[in-house]
C-alpha cells in the first residue's frame, strides 16, 4: 500500500495529527485557534503570504464522511501538531496520530489517547516505539517495514510511517482537498 498523504506531503518535512471523531469546530476549539473571521483559506503552498514561519500556523481539514480529522503544519520544521500539549489537548476523550518528518532528520510518530501519549517512536533511535501502550504503534511501523534487519533499497521512513498510521487507523484523505486551500489558524498552545 501506498500513502496517500506521502504523496502530497512530500518527503522533505512535513507534520500532521490526525484525530478521530471531531469535526472542524471542535478541533479548532481544542487548539484554542486564533485567527480572523472568516478564515483565511490557505494552499498547501501559500502559508506564507498570511502567517509567519515562528507562528505556530495550521491547515486544518475536515473530509465530509470521514472518521478523521487532520491538522496539518504550516511550516513543519515547528511540529506543531507533534508538541506533547498540543497531541494531549486533541486527544482528549478521543484518539490522534501524528508523525513529524524533520528536514533531513528522523520520522517520529505518537499514538495519544484521552489526553495521554500512549506510544512515541522516533526512527532515529533504531528502537521500536516506547510508551504507556506501544504495541499496537510497533505492530502497524512493523507492517510498514520497519524494524528488519535488512530494509528494502527504496525504504523510506516518513512513507512507510505515514503508510503505518494510514493502514492501521484507517485514514483516508484527499490529496487535492489537502493541497488546496483549507482553514488556517494559529495555535497559541505551546511546548512545555
Amino acid at each position: 500500500m501506498a500513502s496517500t498523504l506521502f504523496d502530497v506531503l512530500g518527503d522533505e518535512w512535513f507534520c500532521m495529527a490526525a484525530v478521530r471523531g471531531l469535526g472542524e469546530a471542535d478541533v479548532l476549539a481544542r487548539l484554542g485557534a486564533a485567527g480572523p473571521d472568516p478564515l483565511p483559506q490557505c494552499p498547501i503552498d501559500g502559508v506564507a503570504e498570511h502567517f509567519s514561519p515562528d507562528s505556530w500556523a495550521v491547515r486544518v481539514y475536515c473530509p465530509d464522511g470521514s472518521r478523521w480529522a487532520y491538522v496539518l503544519d504550516a511550516f513543519p520544521q515547528v511540529g506543531v501538531p507533534f508538541r506533547k500539549p498540543v497531541l494531549k489537548e486533541l486527544s482528549r476523550g478521543t484518539e490522534a496520530v501524528s508523525v513529524w518528518q524533520l528536514l533531513a532528520g528522523a520520522t517520529r510518530v505518537a499514538h495519544a489517547r484521552d489526553g495521554e501519549i500512549l506510544a512515541l517512536f522516533d526512527s532515529g533511535r533504531f528502537d521500536p516505539a516506547s510508551g504507556k501502550e506501544p504495541d499496537r504503534l510497533n505492530r502497524a511501523l512493523n507492517r510498514a517495514g520497519f524494524f528488519l534487519d535488512e530494509p528494502d533499497d527504496d525504504f523510506s521512513d516518513p512513507a512507510a510511517a505515514l503508510e503505518a498510521v494510514e493502514s492501521e487507523f484507517g485514514l483516508t484523505v484527499d490529496p487535492r482537498e489537502v493541497a488546496g486551500p483549507l482553514p488556517t489558524v494559529v495555535v497559541p498552545i505551546r511546548a512545555d
